[in-house]
């Protein structure tokens, strides 16, 4: 067992409980009398409660080694909604300060590039667009998915709420308005992106808590003859395939299916074209892509637009579900200690921060890897896992490492075994919550 663990299952690193909550600057929650039982998409309901995962906290919220201060922590609870189907949380918390320093990045990420640069190529190849034509996009974090679209011809404008990622984005030539997204936003983007061409949010759709609003906004924004609303969130029906629980934070707003994301997108005036956009392989880890275009709008959708997958999901089985993967990974875990086997896990983004709070064994993990070098230094919040370089699987070499990043596999697995005293193991952690 090495020092972090010894020290964290010893106390002098204590795990804070729910009460640690009210000490978080990062986030404030609106009060319960503002919190509404009415779908945030369609304003029906009723709405059932599907997930609970008790005192998680804030995917981002790592603090330097020495901080002993307790991180923000309190229930995840997700609802559908009984008339139309979209699974959500209720309420709103404010997580502008939040945002302000945040600082995720896959510009790391051979795969991540690729798939930037594909997209990118794609969006313009399979709808015409010629050189000039415009891209907004909305969560543009440090500009890398709009430096694509530049090189494929585009002329480009990002909307961020993180200061540090606007930074990095104008170091590299791509202006950005420094904000977080709101319907009202739209009305405050440059003339000359007014309409624009493209309209693009990957994986920050699902982080907004107005998604009407932000459909009804993206529509103004869009040309009515031949705009593109480009969309990637989180596929529901895929967490609940694989028991991803991870995937289930305090940032996000909404879970889509491809059914459900279609309806919506029918209701606030735009038309579906495509799931497709990009094959399975060349996408990231749980990735719904979706192009959409305004109802009038010349682009014709897939001949075989098929978007039926919603008999998948069990409401009232889920949590059973959810209950039994936690428990396979900590039985998994606390078998490799048993075992005498030095345990560390790879990925100190959203996936491992989660999946490692939920975990009673977390403690057991000498580490986590991750190529972010933001992240490194820090401690995941509630576990209080320690987050270092791959260098470090060198320097204190485990029999067993966890892949959190399971999207990234064959990169990271690549980079593991160059080095030397490589893990024996190397394990997805989707193998393990089967």
């Amino acid at each position: 067992m090495g020092n972090d663990a010894e020290e964290r299952l010893a106390g002098a690193l204590p795990i804070p409980e729910t009460e640690g909550r009210e000490a978080s600057a990062a986030m404030t929650e609106h009060t319960a009398s503002k919190q509404s039982c009415r779908c945030r998409v369609c304003g029906s309901g009723p709405l059932s409660r599907w997930v609970h995962l008790p005192a998680m906290p804030l995917t981002e919220e790592l603090r330097p080694l020495d901080d002993r201060s307790a991180p923000f922590l309190a229930d995840i609870d997700v609802y559908v909604c009984a008339d139309c189907g979209v699974s959500q949380t209720v309420g709103e918390r404010d997580l502008s300060p939040y945002y302000v320093d945040y600082g995720y990045t896959v510009g790391q990420s051979p795969f991540a590039a690729r798939f930037m640069q594909r997209l990118a190529d794609t969006v313009r190849d399979r709808y015409g667009l010629q050189p000039g034509f415009t891209v907004i996009e909305i969560g543009s974090g440090d500009g890398a998915q709009l430096e694509c679209f530049r090189r494929a011809g585009a002329d480009v404008y990002g909307v961020e709420p993180s200061s540090e990622l606007c930074r990095a984005s104008r170091q590299r030539g791509v202006p950005v308005m420094e904000a977080l997204f709101e319907p009202e936003t739209a009305a405050l983007l440059p003339e000359p992106f007014r309409p624009a061409d493209v309209l693009l949010m990957t994986y920050t759709f699902d982080h907004l808590p107005d998604p009407a609003g932000t459909l009804a906004a993206a529509r103004d924004v869009l040309h009515p003859g031949k705009g593109l609303l480009v969309l990637e969130v989180h596929d529901l029906a895929r967490i609940v395939e694989r028991r991803e629980y991870c995937l289930f934070e305090h940032e996000h707003y909404t879970y889509w299916t491809a059914r459900t994301l279609g309806e919506a997108l029918g209701r606030s005036g735009f038309r579906l074209l495509t799931t497709d956009l990009l094959p399975e392989n060349e996408r990231r880890g749980n990735s719904l892509l979706i192009a959409a275009a305004p109802t009038d709008a010349a682009h014709s959708p897939d001949r075989l637009l098929l978007v039926d997958e919603e008999a998948q999901i069990d409401y009232d089985e889920f949590q059973r579900e959810l209950d039994s993967g936690i428990a396979a990974l900590d039985a998994f875990v606390e078998r490799e200690a048993a075992a005498g086997r030095r345990i560390a896990g790879y990925g100190g983004g959203g996936r491992g921060v989660m999946t490692m709070a939920a975990m009673a064994s977390s403690w057991r993990l000498a580490y986590v890897c991750d190529a972010n070098t933001g992240l490194h230094g820090r401690r995941a919040p509630k576990s209080g896992v320690p987050v270092a370089d791959i260098s470090r699987l060198a320097q204190q070499p485990v029999d067993t490492l966890i892949v959190f990043s399971y999207g990234y596999m064959d990169e990271i697995r690549e980079a593991v075994m160059k080095l030397p005293g490589a893990p024996n193991r190397i394990v997805s952690m989707l193998d393990i919550l089967k």
